[in-house]
């Protein structure tokens, strides 16, 4: 009887972490997200208003939402992408002594390059229009950088409130 309720215990633990982990990285990807695609909208109305368009505040906040819903391709990019670079950047922690914050805001970084140049170089242009100058490209890794910090923030958060339990 102790056997099984152990291992019960057991796997609440291992269930628990899961969990963990999974609020984690999809709190990163929808973060992740939502800048890039307010970085991806501002950029292309930026563009707009060096043409001299007149774009008016509630179109401004209405085309941010659409391109928020209408975006949901590059939300299943964006999750495969940090899914694949937190992975690594798990490894390489085990190997380096580096924290995990600014560990996976790199691993964040490069995900995002990664997607967007591979995008460029497979389809000769980057259906992103926000993110085909320089300035756009680094606000888009910006917003990669930035739910990478906040992936490992939750980590080591979860990982220091489980060792003093």
């Amino acid at each position: 009887m102790v056997y099984s309720s152990s291992r019960q215990a057991a796997f609440a633990i291992v269930r628990t972490q899961w969990v963990k982990l999974f609020i984690s990285f999809a709190l990163s990807v929808l973060l992740t997200y939502t800048l890039a695609s307010l970085a991806h909208s501002q950029q292309v109305l930026s563009g707009l208003l060096q043409l001299g368009v007149i774009i008016p505040m509630a179109d401004r906040i209405a085309m941010s939402a659409g391109d928020w819903v209408g975006l949901y391709l590059y939300l299943a990019v964006i999750a495969i992408g940090l899914l694949i670079a937190f992975c690594v950047m798990a490894l390489l922690g085990r190997v380096l002594p580096v924290p995990r914050v600014p560990l996976y805001a790199v691993g964040g970084t490069l995900a995002m390059f990664v997607i967007l140049f591979s995008m460029r170089e497979l389809g000769s242009l980057t259906p992103i229009a926000g993110a085909r100058g320089a300035l756009g490209m680094s606000l888009q890794c910006l917003a990669g950088a930035v739910g990478g910090a906040v992936f490992g923030y939750c980590l080591a958060r979860f990982y220091e409130t489980d060792r003093h339990r």
